[in-house]
């Protein structure tokens, strides 16, 4: 006869199982992440042009900021991200446009999120995204974190100003662990 076991269940929150299964998104080593967060962030910003049938103006910088952490930046001109989607869309899994229509790259709106995941568990700064959305007059900055726990976004800053006449898009800054020397032969 079989003596009875007692089995714990839990549930976690989609931003916790991509913390513990980073590997799945190609966050598994150092030099593997700073490839595939470049990736990612130039994937979405050619998404955001294709989305206003808008030529594409994409600048990457990478910037040493200490040993093994580096500082990306990645600006396009695409059509920004609307103000009230800000903070859900950089600091939420399983929240984005990838939802609701159907683009060529990605399907689950996971790459920069998980870019941006990896970057705050590896060196414990937040992500700066300033948006400029088309047709929207204001520039929005916004510093945030991601609640792994409760899959939430965490707002530090938020600050809005006057934009530019005619300057639509989007600026991601945050830092990341990596190998770089490695991963500019990946």
């Amino acid at each position: 006869m079989c003596a009875a076991v007692e089995v714990k269940f839990e549930a976690i929150s989609p931003a916790d199982f991509f913390y513990r299964n980073r590997d799945i998104a190609g966050f598994d080593n150092p030099m593997r992440a700073i490839y595939t967060a470049i990736r990612e962030l130039v994937e979405n910003s050619l998404d955001a042009c294709e989305d206003g049938g808008i030529l594409p103006e994409i600048l990457i910088a990478v910037e040493e900021a200490g040993e093994n952490t580096f500082k990306i930046m990645v600006m396009d001109n695409g059509i920004g991200v609307p103000r009230d989607n800000i903070q859900s869309c950089f600091g939420q899994i399983l929240y984005g446009s990838k939802y609701t229509h159907r683009q060529a790259r990605g399907r689950f709106g996971l790459g920069g999120k998980m870019a941006f995941l990896y970057g705050q568990i590896t060196t414990h700064k937040p992500l700066h995204v300033t948006s400029a959305p088309i047709g929207d007059e204001w520039v929005y900055d916004v510093t945030l974190r991601m609640d792994i726990q409760n899959n939430r976004p965490e707002l530090l800053e938020w600050t809005r100003r006057k934009g530019k006449k005619g300057w639509h898009g989007l600026v991601v800054e945050f830092y990341i662990e990596g190998d770089w020397i490695r991963a500019r032969r990946y």
